[in-house]
């Protein structure tokens, strides 16, 4: 029993931390910004003890500036877990985002950098440099669309003990966000990146993340999250897919 309590444990810290590695700023950055700065800091430690030890570490960090026409924002998640001497989590991310607000346009122009790794899929390390143009197709109070189409500098390295890949190349990446109030008691929100190698055809990734909440009564309602994240070329023995699927039901009195 104590081996199962262990394993959902983990499940739920990792599914946890997938989620928060998720290195879309777009979620970060606030809805409606304020001049001045604005952050927040999370941070966790949890220690539990069974036939077993494990340890769970939790960072994420975020601070933002805004003024007229400009926002600059700074955020970073590290998620750490260990069993006994074995490290079932061991990944962060950290990034530095610069968007200039058009005035009166459906065009805002964005420059970005990025560093993350990930132990678990034997990422050393990934570093990103880009920027490009952010199209609002859609503002509205219950319908917001949005692309984005990126021009980028990425330079990262897969090792493990059998496999050592490294590129560094220039790149496209696209993005495709929504999110739609759909009634009083419903909305919907779909976010996908689609960052292709057109010079490997094999080597692309796919990151999806779709969130459903539906109000079915005063106090009971219902969410659903999912978050796809695929690699296409990864090391032999790492799973080309990794995902998360959470249900909740929340009954309120």
């Amino acid at each position: 029993m104590k081996h199962r309590l262990t394993a959902v444990a983990i499940l739920i810290f990792v599914s946890m931390m997938s989620v928060a590695q998720i290195v879309s700023i777009d979620k970060r950055r606030t809805k409606d910004p304020n001049k001045g700065f604005q952050g927040d800091v999370n941070l966790g430690l949890n220690f539990i003890h069974t036939n077993t030890d494990m340890l769970q570490i939790s960072s994420r960090f975020k601070l933002q500036y805004n003024d007229n026409d400009n926002t600059y924002l700074f955020s970073s998640d590290i998620g750490y877990s260990r069993v006994d001497n074995e490290s079932n989590v061991n990944n962060g991310g950290f990034m530095f985002k610069y968007n200039y607000w058009v005035p009166d346009k459906i065009i805002i122009a964005e420059a970005f950098s990025q560093y993350s790794y990930n132990r678990v899929k034997s990422l050393k390390h990934r570093y990103i440099l880009g920027g490009g143009p952010r199209f609002n197709i859609a503002d509205k109070d219950k319908f917001k669309l949005f692309l984005v189409a990126y021009t980028i500098y990425l330079n990262e390295l897969f090792e493990n003990d059998n496999y050592k890949r490294r590129k560094s190349l220039v790149k496209f990446s696209s993005m495709f966000s929504m999110d739609w109030q759909m009634s009083e008691n419903a909305k919907f929100s779909q976010t996908t990146y689609f960052e292709p190698d057109y010079s490997d055809p094999a080597d692309f990734r796919i990151w999806s993340e779709t969130r459903l909440n539906f109000k079915i009564s005063n106090p009971f309602s219902f969410s659903l999250f999912v978050r796809l994240d695929y690699d296409n070329l990864v090391p032999p023995d790492v799973e080309p897919l990794f995902y998360t699927i959470n249900n909740s039901f929340t009954l309120k009195f």
